[in-house]
């Protein structure tokens, strides 16, 4: 049963390190999936010096009470991600398709200096196939320029999908944008600014599609999907960082309705 344990977690960690060195990807589902699968690793190594020693504090009255908590906490904990988990899975699978009156927002994603990142990558060439299939569909191509980036994301769309044969004249450039919440409501004012048709189709990533539609419902929009397909190795620190993400918007609806 250790070994078992030991491999898997192992495995595990891995899957969620390999991003960070391969692809230069670190963020809160890098950090959550390591700590937990890093976490489990070591209690199953250390588990003949650990275990007594647990089971020694929860003798006392106030170890017994911090077990407790700590149960509550990992119940919660897991609740939350099921059910966090849980919905980003049906939008990913039930996205509703574009209808014909909206406008096209491509959601922004990491610019490197060597180019588009994998996942904007992906959400180009999505919007690129939408775009040739749907010649009349007017685009927002919607991401600023971090500190980190060369150019605004936006403009890196703008760049490449011209150079694949998109014409400029259907693409409108949103540079301001930090987050998806800004991304949708600078977006809405362009949108608002040139009486383009309120009702949006979202092209992002499909663990992206839960978290982008939630914000475009709060912000008094029906969104339609078109999902791009997200790189393997990549999707676990992904899903895993939506499900913080979907928490919190969750939550903030939650609270503003109260």
């Amino acid at each position: 049963m250790k070994i078992t344990i030991l491999i898997i977690s192992g495995a595990l960690f891995s899957l969620f390190f390999i991003p960070l060195p391969m692809y230069g990807v670190f963020n809160a589902g890098n950090i959550a999936g390591m700590l937990f699968f890093g976490a489990l690793f070591l209690c199953a190594f250390y588990s003949k010096k650990l275990f007594p020693a647990v089971k020694e504090v929860v003798k006392k009255p106030w170890g017994k009470a911090a077990a407790v908590g700590l149960a509550v906490l990992l119940a919660a904990g897991t609740a939350a991600a099921v059910f966090s988990g849980t919905k980003i899975i049906k939008s990913a699978l039930n996205a509703p398709l574009p209808g014909r009156e909206s406008t096209v927002v491509v959601l922004g994603c990491r610019v490197y200096d060597s180019g588009p990142s994998r996942m904007l990558l992906s959400r180009i060439g999505a919007a690129e196939s939408f775009l040739k299939e749907n010649p009349d569909a007017v685009c927002i191509l919607s991401g600023g320029q971090g500190d980190d980036e060369p150019i605004a994301e936006a403009a890196c769309m703008f760049e490449e999908l011209t150079r694949r044969g998109v014409s400029p004249e259907r693409l409108i450039i949103e540079d301001r944008s930090e987050s998806t919440r800004e991304n949708l409501a600078f977006s809405l004012e362009i949108i608002k600014e040139k009486r383009l048709p309120e009702d949006l189709t979202l092209v992002t990533n499909e663990y992206h599609q839960c978290r982008a539609s939630m914000i475009a419902e709060s912000l008094g929009c029906k969104a339609y999907a078109v999902s791009a397909p997200s790189q393997r190795i990549l999707l676990p620190t992904y899903f895993v960082r939506e499900i913080f993400g979907v928490l919190f918007e969750t939550v903030k609806r939650t609270l503003i309705h109260a």
